[in-house]
């Protein structure tokens, strides 16, 4: 079924029930969570992409609100006829499937990196850490803060990265239990938190750095694009020369430059 929304009007609000995926036709739509009385905008989703399909495939009730950002045509698709739908277009099913293997591996890698934590006391990922990609031993990491509030928490300074994976999150406070990831750069931020405990990590895949939202709950945007589990992916790959980082959503304090060369 289509479907025309003006300006303004939801497509779904956070804590309904997903009964449809949605695609957008035409348009746009801010993606936008609810924390404590405030929202916060994620990220935006384009013409041609699908925004709510995860949460139909794992029957769970929204995770955020959909809000037209310009006058917006939709497809709703509802959980059959999208089941059917996924059936017959592989390149669709190619691509939720590779969602979910990736949040699969997500939860192996907690896993082993939990067991690797209890099996090391030098080094709590043991042997098990991740080598720069093949090939790229000699390339240049170089992660740094470019707002004021984030270099008020890790400094100026250029940190250079020398293995992946590499996880940046935010250090939990004393009532909180540690993130099961072990974190390389754990940011002390106080209360409201726009940081997630693990919330992205760079990672080492086909020959490319990669950045891999970690289910955060406030989403990250890689070179203005918004990955996490309320977008089209997961992850995004990182060219050469400067690319942006934002951990928390659009507007959020934490914005880091990250170099390859």
């Amino acid at each position: 079924m289509r479907r025309r929304f003006q300006l303004g009007e939801i497509l779904f609000r956070q804590g309904d029930p997903s009964d449809v995926a949605i695609q957008i036709l035409s348009g746009s739509a801010d993606v936008l969570r609810g924390v404590g009385e405030d929202a916060i905008v994620l990220g935006t989703v384009q013409a041609g992409e699908f925004v709510g399909e995860m949460g139909v495939l794992e029957g769970r009730r929204r995770s955020a609100t959909v809000r037209a950002t310009s006058p917006l045509e939709a497809e709703l698709i509802e959980r059959r006829a999208f089941l059917d739908r996924v059936s017959d277009e592989p390149e669709l099913a190619r691509k939720l499937l590779v969602r979910m293997s990736a949040r699969l591996r997500d939860v192996e890698d907690m896993l082993t990196r939990l067991y690797a934590a209890h099996s090391s006391e030098d080094d709590p990922r043991g042997e098990l850490v991740e080598a720069l990609p093949p090939g790229r031993a000699a390339r240049s990491i170089m992660l740094t803060a470019t707002t004021d509030r984030a270099r008020s928490f890790i400094g100026a300074d250029l940190m250079p990265i020398t293995r992946l994976p590499f996880t940046v999150g935010r250090q939990p406070d004393q009532d909180e239990a540690p993130p099961v990831i072990a974190l390389d750069l754990a940011i002390p931020e106080p209360a409201p938190y726009r940081l997630s405990r693990a919330h992205f990590s760079l990672i080492g895949r086909n020959g490319e750095v990669v950045v891999r939202d970690l289910a955060s709950t406030l989403g990250t945007i890689v070179n203005d694009r918004p990955i996490g589990r309320d977008f089209p992916a997961d992850s995004a790959p990182l060219h050469e020369g400067e690319n942006t980082i934002v951990a928390g959503g659009r507007g959020s304090p934490f914005v880091f430059a990250v170099t390859l060369s």
